[in-house]
């Protein structure tokens, strides 16, 4: 059965859950989590991460 004039939407009806779908929540969880570590050291190495009480004691201060 040839697939070639089938929509690309009507595919993932064909296999849902299956191994396009295994694929692609794999790619994505590495995509996030890569991404997300790359931010993480970037800011780490920049001295940039800002873990100090200051930011917060200041959201906490009355504007008065």
């Amino acid at each position: 059965m040839k697939y070639s004039h089938i929509p690309l939407n009507i595919l993932a009806h064909i296999d849902p859950g299956g191994a396009y779908g295994s694929y692609l929540h794999y790619a994505m969880a590495i995509f996030f989590v890569g991404s997300a570590m790359l931010a993480f050291i970037y800011f780490w190495r920049k001295g940039r991460l800002d873990m100090d009480e200051e930011p917060k004691n200041q959201m906490m201060r009355d504007d008065e």
